[in-house]
């Protein structure tokens, strides 16, 4: 009877759904996580209407994580977050802020900082990460 009477009057947060995919993108980036997949969209849309498929984003991931034996002191601000809702059910947003971890590697250690972005796309009631812009991450 609860349950019936929540679906009848869906109230969704946007912006909160939106922060906490990001948060949960970083926290797994911090843990070179290498199930990060779940917050991720199908394709990627990148500048000049370049897409990609979520499998080599998910390979450069990986590819990226064994670079280094571990990120420790990871920490991020989130600054702003913003979304806009289109017809059909659509929708595009971003997450924006800085990040910073050190990189280790046996007895090395480099900072790796600097500003994220994180881009969604709202389809089929889910927002989903369709860019990524992070300190350390590249296509």
């Amino acid at each position: 009877m609860i349950q019936q009477k929540m679906q009848e009057t869906p109230t969704f947060n946007h912006g909160a759904d939106i922060v906490n995919i990001a948060i949960r993108f970083i926290n797994s980036w911090f843990k070179q996580s290498k199930i990060i997949t779940e917050e991720l969209n199908d394709f990627f849309i990148l500048p000049g209407n370049k897409i990609i498929g979520k499998d080599v984003v998910i390979g450069r991931l990986k590819g990226i994580f064994g670079q280094s034996d571990e990120y420790v002191g990871g920490r991020y601000d989130i600054i702003d977050a913003n979304f806009e809702l289109l017809d059909e059910g659509k929708g595009m947003a971003f997450v924006e802020g800085v990040a910073g971890f050190r990189a280790v590697l046996k007895n090395q250690s480099k900072i790796i900082s600097g500003p994220f972005k994180l881009y969604f796309a709202l389809q089929n009631g889910q927002w989903k990460i369709v860019n990524i812009e992070f300190p350390g991450f590249s296509y």
